[in-house]
């Protein structure tokens, strides 16, 4: 997470869809008193465009008390919006203290792929590991279910472009292409077909052994959410050194959608907005993914498997 190759890439490589600064820090003295990392996402173009940020790096100094809020104020002015997805316990405490309001709570689905190997990689090997070896084992051996004619097939990430996609953050292919310089995690990028139409696309990334489904956008018209994430089970299986494969997302259709296709879900973490402003507007079935912040490519060090 601190390695300067990722720093390097999280706030100084160019990304074609974002022209402003994407790291914010006070001084007091000399020493650096609090820090911002920013994700960043547009909404719309031109004079109409509504620009936010999520904050994927965000600590203070203990003896700076203060400092994290009148960064968050002087950010919570520049920009639109800011998001936050989970966060410690203690984030999560102090956000609505902040002026944020949980407008979403986010699903997560996992499924193992390679029982065997995910237990001699895990992160807990204790006395239940016999047992749990035994459960992903029948879970990893259930069908999946609902790709019907769909199929996958891998892209360059030029070809991706979600930019006006209404259900899930807009990202044009530049975000996609900053996605495959990451230099500590690998993107692939898919196209999902149905016949000779592509009616969406995902993106997979693999941390640890954890295949982990960084996004996943149906094109217009398109509405089958059970297909999409079973074609994205489906190009998990083939990736070498994944064991398991994780996606999250948000609201009720594509939580059923998901585990219909074969995850096992569990309630996920709140989504906070700062929407002081006003100018955001979420649509009730809205996604927020892993790409919306940096779970995606987030590595803590260790294995992070959540079956």
């Amino acid at each position: 997470m601190l390695l300067p190759a990722a720093m390097k890439w999280k706030y100084w490589t160019e990304r074609g869809d974002w022209r402003g600064d994407r790291a914010y820090l006070l001084e007091r003295d000399g020493a650096i008193t609090a820090f911002a990392g920013l994700w960043p996402v547009t909404f719309g173009s031109g004079a109409d465009a509504v620009r936010g940020v999520h904050l994927i790096d965000w600590a203070s100094a203990r003896e700076a008390p203060g400092a994290g809020l009148a960064l968050v104020q002087k950010l919570a002015a520049m920009f639109d919006f800011i998001l936050a997805i989970g966060g410690s316990d203690m984030t999560q405490t102090v956000l609505p203290a902040f002026g944020f309001a949980e407008c979403a709570r986010q699903w997560e689905g996992a499924r193992p792929l390679r029982p065997l190997a995910q237990m001699f990689t895990h992160q807990r090997r204790d006395w239940k590991l016999p047992a749990r070896f035994a459960r992903n084992t029948i879970w990893a051996l259930r069908p999946v279910r609902g790709a019907g004619p769909c199929k996958f097939v891998e892209v360059a990430p030029e070809r991706i472009n979600a930019e006006t996609n209404t259900r899930g953050m807009p990202r044009p292919a530049a975000f996609f292409q900053f996605l495959a310089k990451c230099p500590m995690t690998p993107f692939r990028f898919f196209a999902i077909v149905d016949g000779e139409r592509e009616c969406g696309y995902f993106v997979l990334s693999l941390v640890r052994g954890q295949a982990r489904v960084a996004g996943l956008w149906l094109s217009e018209g398109a509405s089958d959410w059970r297909a999409a994430y079973a074609v994205a089970l489906q190009a998990a299986r083939r990736i070498r050194g994944a064991n398991e494969v994780i996606a999250v997302g948000t609201g009720a259709q594509t939580k059923d959608a998901a585990a219909e296709a074969g995850f096992h879900v569990l309630a996920g973490p709140p989504v906070y907005l700062l929407n002081k402003k006003g100018k955001l507007r979420l649509p009730p079935d809205f996604q927020f993914q892993l790409s919306d912040d940096d779970h995606a490519f987030l590595d803590t060090g260790a294995a992070d498997y959540r079956t």
